[in-house]
């Protein structure tokens, strides 16, 4: 079956270039180069530093009570279709959301050999060159892969499935989020309610890209 484009309306269309621009804002090159050079998921912001810690048993337990109490809710309301059931009504229409996941999964394998293999170039003070060749490679294929992915992700949004997912990596983000105040590390957001309502999108983005790196298995 042929490929077919893809014809979003004026509000998914919007919603797609808020994403880009988003994405594009909080992923700058140092952030990106300092995680890949020092190996840390620390970094600063607005004069605080900030960083994603590991979630202890505790924590863990907390986000998977978080999920579930998210899809039981989920569950009772129609308005929400399961992934599966959306992904027919598209195939139906020629696009196929499966061979998406294919084409990013396949420029993910591309990207991370060319992320280790400039992480080992940065880490031996490689020449500024030779750095540039990677980090040109590795942007086109982020550029792609971000082009399939938010594409997807628009087909998706309202999955019951997507819907908890959201829901989860943003409340391990407020779990595991802490910044630096004198010499202690204390809770980034005192509650929940607190990180929804944050105006600061560069900073949520951040700490939200540090998690995904970190706990892709943890959902």
């Amino acid at each position: 079956m042929e490929d077919k484009e893809t014809t979003l309306t004026p509000e998914q269309q919007k919603s797609l270039d808020a994403v880009k621009e988003q994405v594009a804002q909080a992923m700058d090159k140092d952030f990106v180069e300092d995680l890949i050079k020092n190996n840390k998921s620390e970094f600063t912001h607005k004069d605080i530093k900030y960083r994603i810690c590991k979630m202890n048993y505790e924590q863990k337990q907390e986000v998977y009570r978080e999920r579930v109490k998210k899809f039981t809710m989920l569950l009772r309301d129609s308005a929400y279709s399961l992934e599966k059931d959306l992904k027919k009504d598209y195939l139906a229409r020629g696009i196929d959301i499966d061979d998406m996941t294919k084409k990013i999964q396949a420029l993910e394998t591309k990207k991370n050999d060319l992320l280790f293999k400039l992480g080992e170039l940065l880490k031996k003070d490689g020449s500024e060159q030779d750095c540039e060749v990677y980090k040109k490679e590795i942007s086109l294929i982020m550029e792609d892969q971000k082009g399939i992915a938010t594409e997807k992700q628009i087909l998706l949004e309202f999955t019951l499935e997507n819907q908890v997912l959201v829901h989860m990596y943003n409340y391990m983000t407020y779990v595991s989020a802490e910044k630096l105040e004198g010499d202690k590390w204390v809770k980034a957001y005192k509650s929940f309610d607190e990180f929804a309502k944050s105006d600061d999108d560069i900073l949520i983005s951040k700490l939200a890209f540090l998690v995904t790196m970190s706990f892709q298995d943890a959902v």
